[in-house]
Formats: structure tokens, C-alpha cells, sequence
């Protein structure tokens, strides 16, 4: 397994859902070049892409040499989504919308987080229009809770020992 493999498949799948951004894979792929002695140039095309649009990068990603772990890339997928509610829960929408298409993809095996992908999203839509008991504050701290909590679960299963 090759970290910066699994690095770029996290970065394609969250693309792909909206859980990334071009300037996320631009700003890793410098990162990388700053750091490593003498970097694949798959990472200079990356440092290099601010122009294109997100579907165009996976072609770049898949580019990065290596062997992926898909399991851990699937986790950096819900840490990058986590870590985006928690920082800025305004995107709630977007990250209601991402955990969905995982669950479309199949990409979801914890059982709280696949229930929270079917119903986050429409949640929060009911929430702003009153249709729910809920508030839209209510739905985010769920939708955090039940990331951080798969979140931890995951990383506790792949720790060592």
C-alpha cells in the first residue's frame, strides 16, 4: 500500500461526490512536491491543474503511481467530509448530498452512517421548511455525531495491536 496512492484514490472518489474541491488536490499535490526529494511527476500535473474541472483530475489521479488502500481511501473520504461539517457546518447540504452518492456507490458499510446518507438530506430540507420537529442545527449535530463516531470506529479498527 502506497500512502500517496491512497492519498490521490481519496481525492478521486471525493471529486466525484463533491467532498473535494480542485483547489483541495492542487494544494496536496504542492504540498507533496515541497516535501519529497524527488516527486512523481504525476504530482507536478496535479500542482499544476487549478484550471480544470473535477472530473478532468481523475485521469491525473489515477495517474499517481502505486497500489491503493480503497478501505483507507473510503476513510479519508468521511475524515475530508467530517472535518468539512465540523470547520463549516453552512455545507451541510453539499456534505448531506456527498454521503448520499457514497451510499448510491455503495461505498458505505457502517450501518449509522449508510441510515444518516438515506435521510440527512432530505432532513435538512424538511428542517428549514418546518416540516419536522428538528431544527437544521439538530440535523448538522447529528450528521457530525454519527461521522465522528464512524469516523473513530474505522480508524480504532485499523490501529494496530
Amino acid at each position: 500500500m502506497d500512502l500517496h496512492k491512497t492519498q490521490a484514490e481519496a481525492f478521486r472518489i471525493a471529486l466525484d461526490v463533491g467532498a473535494a474541491s480542485v483547489d483541495d488536490v492542487v494544494s496536496w499535490a504542492l504540498d507533496v512536491v515541497q516535501k519529497v526529494d524527488h516527486p512523481h511527476w504525476s504530482f507536478c500535473e496535479l500542482a499544476l491543474c487549478s484550471r480544470k474541472y473535477p472530473p478532468d483530475l481523475a485521469a491525473h489521479l489515477r495517474e499517481v503511481p502505486g497500489v491503493p488502500d480503497v478501505t483507507l481511501a473510503r476513510l479519508m473520504v468521511l475524515d475530508m467530509l467530517r472535518d468539512s461539517l465540523t470547520e463549516h457546518p453552512e455545507r451541510a447540504d453539499p456534505i448531506a448530498r456527498s454521503l448520499y452518492w457514497l451510499a448510491i456507490a455503495g461505498d458505505l458499510d457502517h450501518p449509522e452512517l449508510l441510515e444518516l446518507a438515506w435521510w440527512a438530506w432530505d432532513a435538512l430540507d424538511l428542517a428549514d421548511a418546518g416540516a419536522i420537529a428538528q431544527t437544521r442545527e439538530d440535523v448538522v449535530k447529528q450528521m457530525r455525531s454519527t461521522l465522528a463516531e464512524a469516523t473513530s470506529m474505522r480508524t480504532a479498527q485499523r490501529a494496530p495491536g
